[in-house]
């Protein structure tokens, strides 16, 4: 069975959806109070960050971000799941986030972040988060786009009760999974793949992406030491981590090459691409396997024959390192898994209802100018989002909350909320966004179909399955 019927984890969005589907006024007005005076649950989403640096990222899009999408960090929560497939009937009755705790990765080029560790580590564990800046304060800070602060700081959580999903959804989710992968026209040295779906409380299961691989496999080393949750995490991990080194093993040999981002080897500008690098690396160790880890631009300078396992490569960035990879795959000199443009079309595809706005689409400034209209009055407003449903509608494009793929980022958008089209509209105008196509996915949670609530309502989530070929 190529999903491993052990279990997983749910990515869950931090702060639920009350106050955008509740909140009892027109809807940019009530944004309008909250980006002022937030919420504690809406100001934690962004720690370590305060002040006048908290009030610029609730001014744009960040907004949006702990609500309606399901990132990783601060922004997000994670929950363990389990798979039982002698259950035949899934329960699919809501569960409700009971307990929470923090987490702490330090961060490899910090020189400060062993010593502060524990003192860090103590107060967050509990969420103290006064407690925990105290000693962030003191500690140095870098410029980079990922791991600015010497920690990473994550927030595992638990549900009243384990969510335990049967034979039922799993068939489902094997289904839905099988016709993406057909969908994206082949599967070429595909070793293993970590789907993202939503399942609804009515059983309907949908594949938002197929993540070839993304992280994950770095819990298997994590220390749980104190925590309630992270036991649970580890122990799924650990059984998924052993699954995917057999199978790497099987069908790549005994000697690889694992190839990460050179930013990553160069700064450790990732600490879980870091951490997920060192995970896999001692698991085929362990098997006998000798393995080297290389960046993408040494990859031009490997034997003949090389066997390369490709992590989380950016395939946005069209870098000389890349082509050169590439170019060595089309003369055969060496094997990548899975192949490199199986990967490139993972970062496309999605099993949600989507319209795509091409460079060339005549339409497509006409579109942007309107999501970005700065209405004068209530009627104006009105007919604003009026004629932005009556596009999104004949598109099929029907849910209120939508995901805009760009070509550098995914930006969120509350359907009712003008405040979100326009900057929306401001992030597609970015230079690293103006010449990319526009990609904008009906994701179909709504409060009342969400299988996990929580003090702030329901909670759009996700799960996180691995596939082994």
């Amino acid at each position: 069975m190529p999903i491993l019927p052990v279990g997983g984890r749910i990515k869950a969005a931090s702060v639920g959806l009350d106050h955008l589907f509740s909140p009892g006024e027109d809807v940019d007005d009530h944004i309008a109070r909250l980006r002022q005076n937030p919420s504690p649950e809406l100001s934690a989403a962004f720690f370590p960050r305060t002040g006048h640096e908290l009030a610029r990222m609730l001014k744009g899009v960040g907004f949006f971000r702990p609500s309606l999408k399901t990132d990783q960090g601060m922004g997000g929560n994670f929950l363990p799941f389990f798979i039982n497939p002698t259950i035949a009937t899934t329960d699919l009755s809501v569960r409700t986030i009971s307990h929470e705790e923090g987490a702490v990765v330090p961060e490899a080029w910090s020189e400060e972040a062993h010593a502060a560790l524990r003192p860090v580590e103590v107060p967050f564990r509990r969420l103290d988060l006064s407690g925990t800046y105290r000693t962030l304060e003191g500690l140095t800070t870098r410029r980079a786009e990922k791991g600015r602060f010497p920690f990473f700081f994550i927030r595992p959580a638990m549900p009243d009760r384990p969510i335990v999903l049967g034979r039922d959804i799993l068939e489902k989710v094997e289904e839905a999974v099988k016709i993406a992968l057909n969908h994206m026209g082949f599967t070429r040295n595909l070793i293993y793949c970590q789907p993202d779906v939503f399942i609804l409380r009515d059983g309907s299961v949908a594949v938002e992406r197929i993540n070839c691989p993304d992280v994950g496999l770095f819990f298997s080393h994590f220390d749980t030491t104190g925590s309630q949750v992270l036991p649970q995490v580890r122990a799924i991990v650990e059984k998924l981590r052993d699954a995917v080194a057999d199978r790497i093993v099987d069908m790549m040999g005994e000697r690889i090459f694992i190839v990460t981002r050179d930013d990553v080897l160069a700064c450790k500008g990732d600490v879980l691409e870091c951490r997920e690098i060192e995970a896999l690396a001692r698991a085929l160790l362990d098997r006998g396997v000798t393995v080297t880890v290389v960046g993408a631009s040494d990859v031009g300078s490997l034997p003949h024959g090389s066997r390369l396992l490709l992590l989380n490569l950016d395939w946005q960035n069209n870098a000389a390192s890349l082509k050169i990879l590439l170019r060595r795959r089309n003369r055969g000199d060496v094997e990548c898994f899975p192949d490199p443009y199986l990967q490139m079309t993972s970062e496309r595809w999605t099993g949600l209802p989507e319209m795509e706005i091409a460079t060339d689409n005549p339409h497509r400034q006409t579109f942007l100018q309107l999501a970005g209209s700065l209405p004068s009055n209530k009627e104006g407003a009105s007919d604003v989002r009026r004629r932005i449903g009556q596009l999104l509608d004949r598109e099929g494009i029907t849910a209120e909350i939508i995901h805009a793929q760009l070509a550098s980022e995914t930006v969120p958008i509350f359907r009712r909320s003008l405040h979100s089209w326009r900057h929306f509209a401001v992030r597609a105008a970015r230079p690293g966004n103006a010449d990319g196509a526009i990609r904008l996915r009906s994701i179909p949670a709504r409060p009342d179909n969400l299988l996990l609530t929580s003090t702030t309502g329901p909670r759009l989530h996700a799960f996180r399955f691995m596939w082994v070929a």
